[in-house]
């Protein structure tokens, strides 16, 4: 009996390390997708259903497309030379991960009324991702420091 628990324990830890494993993949495949500025690839990680929570603006956008346009606007928009890294400590609970970032390059584009040329940046923030069996992401939740961005842009003192 002892033994049969013992590998059961020792399967459950393998298919643990399994799965770990693979949400690992799929956010290091998606932030390559944003590294290569690679619009389709970034879209095709979502699932149909996801959702995406932004915390600077409280937005919550819901369905792939919409999400795919929203977020790749946000953040690619305005920055065409746009990085985005994975920094410091990742967590994994079920199929989610948390993981610390930075995000950076240079703005053009306008803030509400300003235009803002050549006004380069980085930004930390922490997300959530949850990945479906599928290995697609189910739900992405974004945070970030706003008021440091647009301090750094000029909009704010």
């Amino acid at each position: 009996m002892k033994k049969i628990a013992l590998i059961l324990l020792l399967l459950s830890m393998s298919v643990t390390n399994v799965l770990a494993q693979n949400i690992k993949e799929v956010l290091t495949n998606y932030m390559d997708a944003w590294g290569e500025h690679n619009i389709p690839k970034i879209g095709s990680f979502f699932a149909d259903d996801v959702i995406w929570y932004d915390l600077s603006s409280d937005t919550e956008i819901k369905g792939k497309e919409k999400v795919s346009k929203a977020i790749i606007d946000a953040f690619m928009g305005y920055v065409p030379n746009m990085y985005w890294i994975k920094t410091g400590d990742t967590f994994i609970s079920g199929n989610s991960i948390i993981y610390e970032w930075t995000y950076g390059g240079t703005f053009n584009g306008k803030w509400g009324n300003k235009n803002i040329k050549d006004k380069e940046f980085s930004i930390k923030g922490i997300s959530t991702t949850t990945i479906n069996n599928s290995g697609k992401i189910t739900f992405q939740k974004d945070y970030y420091d706003v008021d440091s961005f647009k301090h750094v842009l000029g909009v704010i003192k």
